[in-house]
């Protein structure tokens, strides 16, 4: 294992537990989507954003408080589900989901946007925003 190996999985190790110990405060305003529950949330869900991830991806441990920050403040305006890529490969494909994260938006069923890489809180905003006028 070279050393930037070694540093990027010490780093998502860290994120890991800060994401942990941020979860422990307050009950988690996203739900765990699988090839099991996906169509449903989406099929019955006006506003759905899907946070495409992976346990081995640095970003996306960089954005996950984001994420669950944004989910708790817009909580009952929008459905905010995190769907791990390398669990769920077919709803992946589906959606040509390449880099992560990605963040996919479903309006009624619809894909009609994603966020390609760990944006920031105020781009995810004005996203979602887009979609709640």
């Amino acid at each position: 294992m070279s050393e930037i190996d070694s540093l990027i999985r010490e780093v998502a190790e860290r994120l890991q537990k800060k994401a942990e110990e941020y979860g422990k405060k307050k009950e988690d305003a996203t739900l765990v989507l699988t090839e099991e529950n996906f169509d449903e949330v989406i099929r019955n869900n006006k506003l759905v954003l899907v946070d495409c991830w992976a346990e081995w991806c640095a970003p996306c441990h960089l954005y996950e408080p984001i994420y669950k920050k944004v989910a708790e403040k817009y909580k009952g305006k929008a459905v905010f589900g995190r769907l791990n890529v390398d669990e769920n490969q077919k709803i992946a494909d589906k959606y040509s989901v390449l880099n992560i994260p990605t963040t996919l938006i479903f309006v009624n069923g619809q894909l009609v946007d994603s966020l390609v890489g760990a944006v920031d809180e105020d781009t995810l905003e004005s996203t979602i925003n887009k979609y709640l006028e």
